[in-house]
């Protein structure tokens, strides 16, 4: 058993019940480490040196729910799972992460299209770490930018950050989630974050005459049509 299993998990607890003080939906990045997560030992300076170690499991989120009660905890799952992986998040309950924009890949199937969807789950139409959606379809393949404008039956009038929106409010998702700039349609100049980059990330500002009485107008429409 681990220290922290021994301890039942004091630490994490009192993280998770101080970020509910501030927060009313709580995030846990890399939800597949609680699985199995890749292990370095200390002073190996070649990270493929490394090995996969089972990580605490279904035992630990059994210790947070039996300390604090159901939570509302969105499972940041993106990315290859394997089977083991699947199962956890179906064990916790959690709503897993579905990316609008990992839908439209030409090459394979994706779990990412909203027609297959479970209702528990929450979907963006791009994090923090993606293009807006603008930028996406500037940068997409032809092929799989005109297969998000047929999905979404997206034209010229509506826009393309208003096809992807309308395209996550009327899914199955329990929580919509989309950025402000992807509601003002901004392109990749006000991209919040570039993973694996540094310089430049998170200096977006919004300014006071963006948001016109005509994109509330619209937002509301679409969250009423929808009754997000």
């Amino acid at each position: 058993r681990s220290a922290m299993e021994k301890e039942d998990y004091r630490w994490w607890n009192n993280r998770i019940k101080h970020s509910f003080k501030m927060f009313d939906v709580l995030r846990i990045d890399h939800f597949r480490g609680f699985e199995s997560y890749w292990e370095i030992k200390y002073g190996f300076k070649d990270a493929a040196l490394g090995q996969w170690v089972k990580g605490p499991g279904i035992n630990f989120f059994n210790s947070i729910k039996e300390e604090q009660g159901e939570l509302n905890i969105i499972a940041e799952d993106l990315g290859f799972l394997t089977e083991d992986v699947k199962k956890l998040l179906k064990f916790s309950g959690f709503p897993g992460m579905k990316v609008l924009q990992f839908a439209f890949d030409s090459r394979e199937g994706s779990d990412y299209l909203p027609h297959n969807y479970d209702k528990n789950c929450v979907v963006y139409t791009g994090t923090h770490d993606n293009s807006t959606v603008v930028g996406w379809f500037s940068k997409a393949k032809i092929e799989d930018a005109d297969y998000a404008k047929e999905y979404f039956k997206i034209d010229s009038i509506e826009g393309l950050n208003w096809g992807f929106i309308r395209g996550a409010w009327s899914s199955t998702a329990d929580l919509a989630v989309t950025t402000m700039q992807d509601i003002l349609g901004l392109n990749d100049e006000a991209r919040m974050n570039t993973p694996s980059t540094v310089g430049g990330n998170w200096t977006w500002r919004m300014k006071k005459t963006d948001l016109t009485i005509e994109i509330v107008e619209k937002l509301s429409n679409i969250t009423t049509i929808y009754g997000r």
